[in-house]
């Protein structure tokens, strides 16, 4: 079974109960992040290697460990740090003479940036099959007196090599992560005195060619922009020390729109993926969503009809007032004396009508409105037999009005005039100081 991920450690521990602590050793030159970035990026192949080297000198139950040159090869790269990407730690060292048997507890805590012992890019962390896996890159071999020294494993793979023995932890480590303790045990002959072994951590992860963090403010308003950055890091979070060029997407450019450069200009209320994908390389992508906040929308006229449902009619940013946005209604829109008229249903979040001459006609269809509606002083919303839905939780009302039907909890904030009927259909409307009128019940 071929790794995701292949972790070569060295081990410098003495005496019993001490700790087994990963090696100081990299080729890459650069130093990893103090603290590590959040995870956004694609899965791919496994590429990384640490090692672990331990000397053990029986009768004085002691294992102790020192650098050595790591293994190298075409299929992985080669990082080091003591204590950096990951910990290992030994316990309860014990030794039989009777029985032969040598036993110790041991822990591995993952330090690196995104989780061990899964390629689930999501936020279940669905556990790989294999688990971590420690392996013997090279299996115990006596160094004093004579006998021979087994490993009482979990199972046999190929890692680097045929018929390794490993023991394997059933866990999910995220970052700074402890796993329960495992009992690792090797049945040491009479005449043993020290033996040495080597190990490696092999273990799945998400993204094992590193991943792009975006950082930035991933709230905007709709018309407004902000300015998102991406940088490249490797799979153990050292930032790349030369940095790739990215291409820019938003999943949905109907809410977001975002340029070559990551400036995200905000379109309609909702939310949207920004995704950041490096130029050549491994293709390393990262994405973070972006939270488009409603917005006041300003009836203009400016496209010359009378046509609520016109892009052109509406300020800042032509776009036609979605269900989450307020429409303002000015009593002198720049477009002229030209007032919105609806020509089909429509859907929106708050409504204000400025005083007379200012009104929205309904006609003979529905307005649904989800958040607070007010008309001023001669301001009106007004129809023939279309209807006002009032279908928000929680919101006031007041000003003049066709048709209401009512399926939200609202409060009167000002007096209500209805030319035409109220229905109050599984909601409420509540009045404390001020009335309701209804001059054609």
């Amino acid at each position: 079974m071929k790794p995701a991920l292949r972790v070569s450690s060295w081990l410098a521990t003495a005496g019993l109960g001490t700790a087994l602590f990963l090696g100081a050793c990299t080729d890459r030159g650069g130093s990893p992040t103090t603290d590590p970035p959040p995870i956004d990026g694609p899965p791919g192949e496994p590429v990384m290697l640490q090692a672990l080297e331990c000397r053990v000198t029986v009768a004085s139950r002691q294992m102790q460990c020192a650098t050595a040159t790591p293994p190298s090869g075409p299929s992985y790269l080669i990082v080091g740090n003591q204590n950096v990407y990951v910990t290992v730690t030994n316990t309860n060292v014990n030794h039989d003479p009777g029985t032969g048997q040598f036993t110790t507890d041991v822990t591995v805590r993952n330090l690196i940036p995104q989780p061990l012992g899964t390629t689930d890019s999501t936020a279940a962390l669905a556990p790989d099959p294999a688990g971590v896996r420690v392996f013997f890159s090279t299996p115990p071999a006596v160094t004093a007196g004579s006998g021979t020294v087994t490993v009482v494993a979990d199972g046999q793979a190929f890692f680097t090599e045929a018929n390794q023995d490993y023991y394997q932890y059933n866990t999910v480590l995220e970052q700074f992560e402890v796993s329960a303790p495992k009992t690792w045990r090797f049945d040491v002959s009479p005449g043993v005195e020290a033996f040495f072994f080597a190990v490696l951590i092999a273990a799945a992860v998400p993204w094992p060619d590193g991943y792009v963090l975006i950082t930035g403010n991933f709230n905007v308003r709709s018309g407004a922009e902000r300015q998102l950055t991406a940088r490249a890091y490797n799979a153990v979070g050292e930032l790349d020390p030369v940095q790739p060029a990215f291409t820019w997407m938003a999943v949905d450019s109907t809410r977001a729109e975002v340029d070559g450069t990551g400036l995200v200009h905000g379109q309609r209320a909702g939310t949207t993926d920004i995704v950041a994908t490096e130029v050549g390389g491994a293709g390393r992508h990262g994405k973070k969503p972006v939270i488009v906040a409603p917005i006041r929308r300003t009836w203009t006229a400016a496209a010359g009809t009378t046509d609520w449902h016109t892009g052109a009619n509406w300020l800042p940013d032509s776009i036609v007032p979605v269900p989450t946005d307020t429409a303002v209604i000015p009593a002198a829109p720049a477009g002229g004396a030209l007032f919105p008229t609806l020509v089909a249903d429509a859907e929106i979040g708050g409504v204000e009508v400025d005083v007379a001459p200012a009104l929205i006609n309904i006609g003979a269809f529905n307005l649904s409105a989800s958040g607070d509606v007010h008309t001023a002083s001669g301001g009106m919303i007004t129809g023939t037999v279309g209807t006002l839905r009032l279908t928000g939780i929680a919101r006031t009302v007041g000003g003049t009005f066709p048709r209401v039907l009512v399926t939200g909890t609202y409060s009167l904030d000002a007096n209500v005039t209805l030319n035409h009927r109220l229905r109050i259909q599984g909601g409420r409307l509540r009045s404390t100081s001020f009335r309701v009128r209804v001059n054609n019940p």
